[in-house]
């Protein structure tokens, strides 16, 4: 009875939250999901789904699904408008793009040409911007997990800035230093009360931060310059993200006087949230779990980069006014905001078949596999074939993993759904691509579209691709062998 009671009541508190959030997204009119304007694409006269003025259909006709889709022309706006905003209220900003949010080269590589610096946290990082070009003195390397090889290929580089990360990183820079024979600009990473802990930096509170730039100061091969700071992923708070940045201020204020140590480099992290994307929160999940989609995307409740640009420079100002000839730089490593909005993930439908309690699922050619962040934000899934037309319907995707966590999208509303149509899971320029895996299929090709032309980022990969580092023996081979054993008999 009692367990009764309180399924009833589950179920009552399920179906009144779904009710809230059918009422909101009536509000938000988005019955039909998000346009396809909002990302500056659009629906062509034959009603399918255009990106960088590419059908998308003919895209996945010429390169194949899985595809991942590249807008330029939005990638060029989302950092300009990133960096005016910024610039146009400070004299020395400086953009460095988070490699590990979207390490495809061809995109990095676009950011560089708009004047973009590397911001990067691993030995591979570091070497693909190397290789990309990136002159040393326009790197930053970051990161809780420097090897030892990584800090000496950095020092030996020349590379702008290493933010330490732990005490006994200072050694290991220092050491690097001494061995290069060259004196090496370095930050600390600091802990402030908002935002990511755990594992990451030193914290001002406890005088770790301090402390480390008390070591710092005595060691002849190292430049102390920098204060580093990341809060986290997704952010949507200007105002704690103002709090953690009157800490950093402050602090740097106590380094002067105590210390002497001269801060001039501020990197103040990314994590800015986009108004597409939306992370599950604890209802999000119940509802999912319970058969229902989560709540919709409001766009416009996201803040913008002017918003947290105005409150952070009129901070910076309350300590370094603008009369003051030596202005410091601030740095942003943003990820997402820049990449976002500019990359789609075209899949198509393998096959529609009818699930528990009458519901309709869908089986794409990419789940987890291509999509992880789809597990913990919500995204948009646009129709590509069918785009011009009504979603009166819901269906419930998954991908083609055989594994029961495979599901993309729940009680997704969409216009009928036949196998061979086209999808696009939009804003899969943040955390697809270095979360992909060859599991069970090869990861997808990449492609940079722009004034109606594609031009291949990335080649699909190949069953050979997959195995290409194993050691063993083809069949081929195999059989050959057999054949000559038996031939001998």
């Amino acid at each position: 009875m009692l367990s009764a009671l309180r399924s009833s009541a589950k179920r009552f508190l399920i179906d009144r939250q779904h009710r809230r959030n059918e009422i909101r997204r009536i509000a938000l009119d988005q019955q039909q999901g998000i346009r396809p304007e909002t990302w500056g694409a659009s629906v062509s006269p034959s009603g399918r789904l255009v990106i960088g003025e590419c059908d998308a259909v003919d895209l996945a006709n010429q390169f194949g699904t899985p595809l991942l889709v590249v807008d330029r022309r939005r990638l060029e706006a989302d950092y300009r408008r990133f960096h005016e905003s910024f610039s146009s209220l400070h004299p020395n900003v400086e953009i460095a793009y988070s490699y590990k949010t979207n390490p495809l080269p061809g995109v990095i590589a676009v950011l560089h040409e708009l004047g973009a610096l590397a911001e990067v946290i691993s030995h591979f990082e570091l070497w693909l911007a190397i290789r990309l070009g990136v002159s040393p003195s326009r790197v930053l390397f970051n990161g809780p997990g420097k090897t030892r090889s990584a800090i000496e290929f950095a020092v030996g580089h020349g590379v702008r800035l290493i933010n330490i990360d732990s005490l006994g990183e200072i050694e290991v820079v220092a050491a690097a230093a001494r061995s290069a024979g060259r004196r090496q600009q370095v930050g600390v990473r600091v802990v402030t009360s908002v935002g990511w802990s755990s594992q990451f930096g030193l914290t001002i509170r406890s005088g770790d931060a301090f402390e480390a730039f008390r070591r710092l100061k005595r060691e002849q091969g190292l430049v102390p310059i920098g204060l580093h700071a990341h809060l986290g992923t997704g952010i949507r708070n200007v105002r704690g993200y103002l709090r953690a940045v009157q800490e950093i201020m402050e602090f740097a204020r106590s380094l002067r006087s105590v210390l002497g140590v001269e801060i001039s480099y501020f990197d103040l992290g990314g994590g800015f949230g986009v108004p597409t994307v939306q992370p599950f929160d604890s209802w999000d999940y119940r509802l999912m779990r319970n058969g229902r989609p989560p709540a919709p995307i409001d766009v416009i409740a996201t803040p913008t980069p002017s918003d947290y640009a105005r409150g952070i420079v009129e901070i910076v100002r309350r300590f370094y006014p603008p009369t003051d000839a030596n202005q410091p730089t601030l740095a942003f490593e943003p990820g997402r905001a820049l990449t976002s909005s500019a990359q789609s993930l075209v899949l198509q439908v393998l096959s529609v078949k009818r699930g528990p309690k009458d519901s309709r699922t869908v089986i794409l050619d990419g789940g987890k596999n291509l999509a992880l962040p789809t597990g913990y934000e919500c995204h948009e899934l646009l129709p590509v074939t069918r785009a011009g037309q009504k979603r009166d319907r819901r269906y419930n995707f998954f991908g083609p993993l055989c594994h029961p966590g495979d599901d993309l999208f729940v009680e997704k509303a969409f216009p009928p759904v036949e196998p061979g149509d086209l999808v696009a899971i939009m804003d899969a320029g943040a955390y697809f691509v270095p979360n992909q895996t060859n599991f069970s299929h090869p990861r997808p090709p990449a492609v940079l579209v722009q004034n109606g032309k594609a031009t291949l980022l990335r080649a699909r990969e190949s069953f050979e691709d997959i195995v290409m580092r194993d050691r063993f023996q083809p069949h081929e081979d195999v059989v050959r062998t057999r054949q000559r054993q038996f031939s001998t008999i």
